[in-house]
């Protein structure tokens, strides 16, 4: 089935946004790796610590992953790909976000102070909604229409337009 010139355009555009983000990313990497290294590395190891370090490398490393699979460079035009690629980002936006949303409400909890009992009740349902996100995600993916579905938006467009 060839794609219309519209849409062909339309994932062009949408391409060199994210490129373009990509490159705000790497940029503000090396930008803020001095700070960095002052602030982060030199300090004890906290939770705290591992998160941000695992949240900003691993968006490095899986943005850069995704850009170059949209690019073409990485492309395997296969369903079975198509699946691991999309749990692979999906799994990725989930617990990135669930890693900024720890370090806030740590944040929170450090300057207003909470009992104990009401810290692991809000813990506890947080960790109920990931996982049930998690969850529906990996069901949503698995399911023969929802691999279909982030196939057709996300793999297939890229790879016929690069010819692979």
């Amino acid at each position: 089935m060839p794609l219309s010139v519209q849409f062909a355009q339309d994932l062009w555009v949408r391409s060199a946004f994210a490129a373009a983000g990509h490159t705000f990313l790497i940029y503000d990497y090396f930008l803020t790796l001095n700070d960095e290294i002052s602030y982060i590395w030199n300090s004890p190891w906290t939770v705290v610590k591992v998160l941000f370090l695992v949240n900003r490398y691993g968006n490095l490393v899986v943005q850069t992953y995704i850009r170059l699979e949209e690019a073409g460079l990485l492309a395997h035009n296969s369903e079975s790909f198509c699946l691991s690629f999309a749990l692979l980002t999906s799994y990725f936006l989930i617990l990135s976000s669930a890693s900024i949303h720890i370090l806030v409400l740590m944040r929170a909890s450090a300057i207003w102070g909470t009992r104990k009992r009401v810290t692991q009740i809000l813990i506890m349902g947080y960790m109920g909604y990931v996982l049930m996100l998690i969850g529906w995600t990996t069901y949503g993916i698995h399911n023969k229409q929802g691999t279909r579905l982030a196939c057709f938006l996300f793999i297939l467009p890229f790879t016929k337009m690069v010819g692979h």
